[in-house]
């Protein structure tokens, strides 16, 4: 059957300008602000909110700035508690603190600065105590303190000073309704203070808020007295039994929502909202998530939200809606049923019950919540079978009725339970371990009550379906998909078939069963499939996957009696809402705050009827109402909130403060220099109901292609940009898919000095000098050249020079080692000759003197005087040859001839030196011994030592000095 898929989506978008209702089930999605995390005061007096969304609260500690992720905080110059805001039609707000009033106004990097106007007041009334009202006119602002009314216009402060004391003040439909010590309720006129008619009822009573009503009437609220109606002529107490409970709380704030509801801030206990009938709508204190139960002041936003101010910190209710927290401490959502007049909540932690009231649109609020006895720990599964509300629970299957639970088989995990008319009487639940059959009968009082386990199969069944032909599809989680054939009598498994990955799956895993509009169809993580019985296997289902194409696949579709199909995708959920005329709308954007929310494989909703379906999430159950309209499609911003420089140090040169107004940021073009080419980019969007959901998109156009996402930490920086023009565009959808107008900061980065105008035309004239320098080089390098060729020619000459003066040199030194060889061979010679000379005398010597002896001996002996006559001739011949000079003088020649005139040098140097001593000294150089020095002197050995003596005297040697060696260095 293809009923549900051959039938057309229709996108429904529900636009609403004002509170179409407020939620009376459940509790507002709440999301509070610790001082610790805006770092500021405790105690918040006051709000106001910008076009652009950011929200300003006046604290203790000064006017504090909130763009939905990030904190500032502006103290005044007094560091006195601001306690009162106010934002004119230029997006100006204005401040009031005490003795100090003024407005914010950005500097020229866009800080947000407070701007006093103290100076505008005359001297004498500066000192006006607390500011606790502030109220923007069309031609000025009034101030007002218990003691005067300040207003300014046209660069004036006029005061109007209280008769009195005022108090509070209120602006309604353009009246200034003003409380006075003694009077009572007043109207301001512009120019004093008029008591209107019956304005003395409240003069001893504390007006803390006064509302539209009708158009012709107001309710007031007084601090301990209640509320009251005021047509101008009658005042009486509103009719309401909350009258009395907010006396006893002590009514502080009072706020009007839309026209049907109001909202009032208690001392005591929290938050009030009520309908125009006076009726009770919804009651949150510390018990129900707020911080804290004194409430000092509450706003609307721009979103129709509730903000409140608190004694110690901020709380934000998502009050317009269509969502609510039912109950937060009872664990994790499993099951959800309305029966027999209760209200059943399995969870993690037991089944919860309450009886519902009759006829109430509240029907089921959570408030007074019991755990059915016995059934602490797991719920798995409520089902109402034939009449019968069963639980399917860790310990077993109960039966529960009212507020009792009867455990009628424990075998452990009861996970679902199956009825079919063909079979009455009889029902069968899927376990841990397998099928189990139960029956009723007369016996049983026809109650459910357990028969036996089914034979024959025994894996876990948690999703089972019955098939056409009384089979049942059963998914394991793990394992894939069987298909069981039970006997008539449903107490056993005949057969079974089982399929995966080779039975037309992509995979066996997480695969769910479910019937939507008469058709089975199976869901697995990678689409859906449909069984084909001819084919005995499973096909994709191509309407399913085509109307899911492109996003996460869907876990789970879950028919209700409307034929309404909830189905759950990824982390997110949504609704096919059945139309006339087989159409369906598609509704997902007052889920998208539950992304993440649900728990994977077991997720549930339950549909008790067109204004209440209840969702089982982590946090409990969420309730949620079809009937309230709520717009997604409003505008929103998206800012640059920051940006800053990171090199050489971090500094912020833009603060986003011009971006109050929705303007765009950078207005003018920002010119750093090159040494600060490192920018952060720090950025938000006021969007306060789930504002991790938003997606930013950004691009510096001059240095990105496209543009980017941006992750979580809502600020991208760059490093290192070269000089140039730059855009930095920012963009931002947000969880509905609204796109916000885009933001720029436009800058640019100039080049380094090195590349600047003055740098090139530093360039400039040095490449000119570089070129002339060059010019005067090269010229310089030809003449160099040149000199350095003729040096190169001149070296190379004298090198031939002195080369062939070398050749000359070696040759001419060649001939005088020829010639010296010449004169040593001719000096070895004179020493031979010498020497034979030397030897020839010594031999002549010897021979003459032994001659001379034996002619002595012979004279002795001879007696013939004329022999004798010849031998003593021939005698006297041989003594004159042996004392001969000739043989000295060409001694004493050739030995001056070989040792360089030695004996002349001796004779000018020791002139003492006589003809002997030279003689000696002759013999002694040429290393003769004494034995052949005395024949050649003709004296004996004894007289060659004494004159050797005498010189050793002569030359003045000492004992140690030696002789010969003297006169060799001579």
């Amino acid at each position: 059957m293809r009923k549900l898929f051959s039938l057309s989506i229709i996108f429904c978008f529900v636009a609403s300008s004002v509170f179409s209702e407020i939620k009376n089930v459940g509790v507002p999605f709440i999301r509070s602000f610790s001082k610790r995390e805006y770092k500021g005061g405790a105690q918040n007096w006051n709000m106001v909110q910008t076009m652009n969304g950011l929200m300003y609260f006046a604290n203790n500690d000064g006017v504090l700035e909130f763009d939905g992720n990030s904190w500032r905080l502006i103290p005044m110059p007094n560091r006195s508690v601001v306690r009162s805001l106010a934002v004119d039609s230029l997006q100006r707000v204005y401040v009031g603190a005490y003795n100090e009033l003024g407005y914010l106004e950005p500097n020229d990097q866009g800080k947000l600065n407070y701007h006093s106007l103290v100076d505008l007041v005359p001297e004498a009334e500066r000192d006006f105590s607390e500011i606790w009202q502030i109220f923007p006119f069309e031609d000025g602002v009034l101030f007002h303190s218990f003691q005067k009314i300040l207003y300014y216009k046209g660069g004036e402060v006029t005061v109007f000073n209280a008769d009195t004391e005022f108090h509070y003040s209120f602006l309604i439909d353009n009246q200034l309704f003003i409380q006075e010590k003694e009077k009572g309720l007043c109207l301001w006129n512009k120019q004093n203070v008029e008591q209107v008619s019956g304005g003395e009822f409240f003069k001893d009573l504390e007006i803390v808020s006064i509302l539209p009503y009708t158009d012709h009437s107001i309710i007031i609220g007084t601090a301990m007295s209640g509320l009251f109606l005021f047509d101008g002529d009658k005042i009486q107490a509103w009719d309401t039994a909350l009258n009395s409970t907010l006396k006893k709380d002590r009514l502080f704030s009072g706020i009007s929502l839309g026209n049907s509801f109001y909202a009032f801030g208690s001392v005591m206990n929290g938050l009030y909202i009520l309908d125009k009938s006076g009726h009770l709508v919804q009651h949150i204190n510390s018990d129900k998530g707020l911080q804290n139960n004194t409430i000092l002041c509450l706003f609307k936003d721009l979103e129709e939200n509730l903000w409140l101010g608190l004694d110690n910190g901020i709380d934000y209710l998502e009050i317009s809606s269509p969502l609510s927290l039912l109950k937060t401490n009872i664990g994790t959502g499993y099951a959800s049923v309305v029966h027999d007049n209760y209200l059943y909540l399995g969870t993690n932690m037991g089944l919860f019950c309450k009886t519902l009231p009759v006829d109430s649109d509240s029907k089921l609020k959570a408030d007074d919540l019991e755990l059915v006895k016995n059934t602490q720990g797991q719920v798995w599964s409520l089902q109402v079978v034939d009449g019968e509300l069963i639980c399917g629970h860790n310990k077993g299957t109960f039966r529960i009725e009212k507020n009792q639970a009867e455990l009628i088989c424990d075998n452990e995990g009861g996970w679902k339970y199956l009825y079919k008319k063909e079979f009455p009487n009889r029902m069968i639940g899927g376990t841990y371990s397998g099928l189990i059959l139960f029956e009723k009968s007369a016996k049983s009082q026809w109650k459910w009550q357990f028969v036996k386990e089914i034979e024959g199969f025994n894996e876990s069944s948690r999703e089972m379906i019955w098939n056409d032909d009384n089979s049942i599809w059963m998914c394991h989680g793990y394992k894939g998909v069987y298909r069981i054939f039970l006997n008539p009598t449903l107490d056993t498994c005949v057969n079974f078939s089982f399929y995966d990955e080779g039975d037309g799956f992509d995979s066996r895993l997480n695969i769910n069963v479910q019937k939507v509009h008469d058709e089975i169809v199976f869901s697995s993580p990678n689409g859906f499939y449909k069984y084909q019985s001819e084919l005995d296997r499973f096909d994709e289902h191509k309407y399913l996957n085509d109307l899911f194409r492109n996003e996460d696949s869907v876990s789970k579709l879950i028919e209700d009696q409307n034929g309404d199909v909830w189905f759950f995708q990824g982390a997110d959920m949504g609704l096919l809402k059945r139309q006339i005329g087989n159409s369906y709308e598609l509704i997902q954007k007052p889920f998208v705050s539950l992304k993440d929310a649900f728990t994977n494989a077991f997720e549930n909703a339950y549909t008790y009827d067109r204004k209440n379906v209840l969702i089982g999430t982590e946090q409990g159950f969420v309730h949620y109402n079809p009937s309230i309209t709520k717009r997604y499609d409003s505008d929103f911003h998206v800012l640059i909130r920051e940006v800053s420089l990171t090199s050489p140090k971090d500094s912020v040169i833009y603060f986003g403060g011009d971006n109050q107004a929705g303007l765009v940021a950078g207005d003018g073009l920002v010119s750093l220099p090159y040494s600060n080419n490192a920018l952060r980019f720090n950025f938000s969007a006021p969007q306060y109901s789930d504002p991790g959901l938003v997606r930013y998109h950004y691009q510096l156009i001059g240095f990105e292609d496209a543009p980017s996402l941006c992750g979580s930490t809502l600020q991208k920086e760059y490093t290192n940009l070269p000089e140039g023009d730059y855009i930095f565009r920012l963009d931002a959808h947000n969880q509905h898919g609204i796109k916000a107008k885009s933001t720029e900061f436009r800058f640019s980065i100039s080049p380094p000095w090195y590349r600047s105008l003055v740098a090139y035309f530093f360039y400039l004239l040095v490449c000119v000098f570089i070129l002339l320098l060059t010019v005067f080089l090269i010229r310089r390098r030809i003449k160099i050249v040149q000199i350095r060729l003729k040096q190169r020619q001149e070296e190379e000459l004298k090198v031939k020079e002195q080369k062939f003066r070398e050749e000359a040199l070696l040759v001419e030194k060649e001939i005088v080692q020829l010639r010296n060889e010449k004169l040593k061979n001719e000096v070895v010679f004179k020493n031979r000759e010498l020497a034979s000379s030397t030897m020839n005398i010594i031999h002549k010597n010897e021979v003459l003197s032994y001659a001379l002896g034996e002619l002595k001996k012979a004279l002795k002996k001879i007696q013939d005087p004329t022999a004798l006559v010849q031998v003593k001739k021939l005698a006297k011949t041989v003594e004159k040859e042996f004392n001969s000079e000739e043989d000295w003088e060409q001694f004493e020649l050739n030995f001056d001839q070989v040792h360089a005139n030695y004996l002349q040098k001796l004779r000018k140097e020791y002139p003492q030196l006589s003809p002997k001593d030279l003689r000696m000294c002759a013999y002694l150089r040429m290393n003769l011994s004494t034995k052949e020095i005395a024949p050649l002197m003709n004296i004996s050995v004894r007289g060659v030592e004494i004159s050797r003596y005498r010189l050793r005297k002569k030359f003045e040697l000492h004992r140690d000095d030696n002789l010969i060696e003297f006169l060799l260095n001579i």
